[in-house]
């Protein structure tokens, strides 16, 4: 004869949400021990940083991915165009006359983020800090790991509302 609790046990139904929770930290870890050999894994999860994947679907299946330490990400906010727009066109001696060289033109500021690079303007204060002058700024991204480099270039500027807006440069894009 069956005990009460062999019996229940018996006829309870799948615990679906354990096994789907289960199933994303399979693959989750997955994604995470291939990252350091797969490329394309690099790849994705560097255009998740910089606001560039293809679409919102392929950048929110990501989100459980842990983002924190993966790669060396360095912003940079430029009141001019970065320097191979301005080659020929601007003389460094006249917008910085007292400066020995010109590898710093038009930077306003510059750091290191563990992760999103982007929410130097998508989230953190660097819209109070750097946007106060209707001037536009430029924001540009780059990622390192193991080899693999990618760097966007964002523009922020005024629309007719004065609403500021952040649009990834074309010739920049994948």
């Amino acid at each position: 004869m069956q005990s009460s609790e062999e019996s229940s046990r018996s006829t309870s139904k799948p615990d679906w949400g354990y096994r789907l929770l289960m199933s994303v930290a399979v693959l989750v870890a997955g994604w995470l021990l291939l990252m350091p050999w797969c490329p394309p894994i690099i790849h994705a999860t560097m255009n998740r940083f910089h606001l560039r994947t293809p679409s919102f679907v392929q950048w929110a299946v990501q989100t459980p991915i842990p983002a924190m330490y993966n790669f060396k990400n360095t912003t940079e906010v430029r009141d001019l165009p970065p320097q191979d727009e301005l080659f020929g066109l601007v003389d460094p001696l006249w917008l910085t006359p007292l400066e020995e060289t010109s590898d710093e033109l038009g930077v306003v500021a510059s750091r290191t983020i563990n992760h999103y690079p982007t929410r130097e303007f998508t989230f953190a204060n660097g819209r109070v800090r750097y946007l106060q002058e209707d001037a536009d700024r430029w924001l540009v991204i780059e990622s390192h790991y193991r080899g693999e480099f990618l760097q966007s270039t964002y523009q922020l500027s005024h629309d007719e509302a004065g609403v500021w807006q952040m649009v990834l440069r074309e010739e920049d894009r994948p």
